[in-house]
């Protein structure tokens, strides 16, 4: 079978992918669309972005050194470390917490099913895909934008700008940016939201034209202060509390959990959590089979050894 580029768009993929991601953006189904709508729809911008690394000194040489962004974020002990206040510190405190849906994750579903390797790309194209998939919970400690329904929403625009660089227009009727029209109804109102959502662009698109994400030395910025961070960015923080405006009718319960997927995937993230603590590469475990992955995470379950889940993954 041919394989896919980046220098051709695969509009209706992208669309169909859309689509399975508004059915239900939270849960497992609906993230691993968000990484096929950005390679079936941008696979052109993709490619442009890396030549602006090219002609960036700080992209140049993230291109040149690949530090491991991943690698960067996973280190609890690392992060928790470091200096109160500062980037890497928060980023820990907000997201290392009991029950939650581990970074690697949300990074992981592009290799799912094949789909990252079905496509024939340099080794710059792959590090830069790689590494712009662990940008989402970065995005959220340095914007304030919350990890709530309401704060997801409204993160989604603020990367629309900041990574996409596309007019609010086009973010509006993207189907990224359709859903948090659809699932999204806070209790500050539709009209306050819709302004909310493009301030939350308007805010992307200042902060890329400080310095684009791509271009951004993430790892070293770990240890500085949070506030001396967001200034060199151009981030200006969102500083209000996004979990007051829940939607506390039945359908925004709902949409918030998934429509009763999302328990079965935070389970799914704990036992993926415990096989990759065992020594599993997190993208051997997203490009296993389903049969294979259900064998470590049955052993997972039933408390295996380290070893044995290891032995089992070969």
């Amino acid at each position: 079978m041919k394989k896919r580029t980046l220098t051709e768009r695969n509009i209706p993929g992208a669309l169909l992918a859309g689509a399975r991601w508004l059915l239900n953006p939270v849960s497992e189904g609906g993230v691993k669309q968000v990484p096929r709508i950005k390679l079936l729809a941008g696979g052109p911008e993709i490619l442009a972005d890396i030549e602006r690394m090219r002609a960036h000194p700080t992209g140049r040489r993230i291109l040149g050194e690949r530090p491991d962004l991943g690698a960067a974020l996973s280190d609890s002990a690392a992060l928790a470390a470091m200096p109160a206040g500062s980037l890497g510190r928060t980023f820990h405190e907000a997201m290392d917490i009991p029950g939650g849906v581990p970074g690697f994750l949300l990074a992981a579903t592009i290799y799912l099913d094949g789909f990252f390797d079905s496509f024939e790309m340099s080794e710059d194209a792959q590090y830069y895909i790689a590494r712009s998939r662990w940008l989402h919970d970065l995005f959220h400690v340095v914007t304030g934008y919350g990890t709530d329904l309401p704060g997801e929403g409204l993160l989604i625009y603020f990367a629309l700008g900041y990574e996409h660089h596309v007019p609010y227009r086009a973010a509006s009727l993207s189907p990224l940016g359709l859903g948090p029209g659809l699932f999204i109804r806070p209790s500050c109102g539709q009209r306050a939201w819709r302004a909310l959502l493009r301030d939350a662009h308007a805010r992307g698109l200042a902060a890329s034209r400080v310095t684009p994400p791509e271009c951004v030395p993430w790892e070293e910025l770990l240890p500085r202060p949070l506030d001396e961070v967001r200034d060199a960015l151009g981030i200006v923080p969102f500083l209000e509390d996004t979990s007051r405006w829940l939607d506390h009718t039945w359908f925004g319960r709902q949409a918030a959990m998934g429509f009763g997927a999302y328990p079965r995937s935070a389970k799914r993230a704990q036992l993926a959590l415990t096989v990759v603590r065992a020594g599993v590469d997190y993208r051997d475990l997203f490009r296993m089979s389903r049969a294979k992955g259900r064998e470590l995470f049955d052993l997972a379950a039933a408390g295996a050894a380290a070893e044995e889940i290891r032995a089992a993954a070969l």
